[in-house]
């Protein structure tokens, strides 16, 4: 008995259990049952304590959202209930709202409407202007039509999934830039042309890349 109470006191005193994170908690759980062939009780309570009082607060902080998301779609919802082909309604005013169709928000409005998810995941998958996951701050667009192409687009395009370690369609992990690529832009004087948060940029050289990618990101840094 003594030795397992003097293992409880090496691991739990001097350590500010309360400071570490959910996962380095449970690794000292770990590290205390390797050490020890055992976890200490003063150990497993006191973290068992500490991660029930943040799954707490996360129940909070979920609830706090559900009742929000479910008030914003009802309000959605109660706009153009009586209108037809509301859903497409709804789905914009949704992703006006968001910037694009969030999981959660799409589940709640299935639940509100009584359509199922999979009716709403094909209106949203059916047209383009919908969005499955959050933009970027910085919308970057290559325009791949016939003139630009010929131009080098190509060359554009490959600058930048270099520099942004992104494909065409997808945001960078920071959710600074989103790239992507249309048809044309009514620019072929322009060739080769791309358009960044809705400025048009003509003649770019892939070497101009780097250079436009860091003024857009200077320009949100002074603001």
């Amino acid at each position: 008995m003594k030795l397992n109470q003097e293992a409880d006191r090496d691991t739990v005193h001097g350590t500010e259990l309360g400071d570490l994170d959910e996962l380095t908690l449970i690794e000292r759980l770990n590290a205390a049952e390797k050490q020890h062939g055992y976890v200490p009780r003063a150990l497993a309570e006191e973290v068992g304590r500490l991660l029930e009082i943040r799954l707490e607060r996360l129940r909070r902080i979920q609830g706090r959202l559900d009742s929000t998301i479910r008030r914003d779609v009802q309000g959605h919802v109660n706009r153009w209930r009586d209108e037809e082909g509301n859903l497409i309604m709804i789905l914009h005013a949704i992703q006006n709202q968001h910037g694009y169709v969030p999981r959660e928000v799409a589940m709640e409005l299935s639940r509100e409407l009584g359509v199922k998810l999979a009716r709403i995941y094909e209106v949203i998958t059916f047209y383009h202007y919908f969005k499955l996951q959050p933009p970027g701050e910085h919308h970057v667009t290559v325009c791949n039509g016939t003139a630009c192409y010929l131009k080098g687009a190509s060359e554009l395009l490959s600058e930048l999934r270099t520099r942004l370690g992104v494909s065409e369609g997808q945001t960078t992990p920071d959710r600074k830039f989103h790239f992507d690529t249309v048809r044309c832009i009514g620019c072929c004087g322009m060739s080769p042309a791309m358009v960044i948060d809705g400025r048009t940029h003509g003649r770019v050289k892939s070497s101009d890349v780097a250079a436009l990618l860091e003024e857009t990101a200077n320009v949100e840094v002074a603001k």
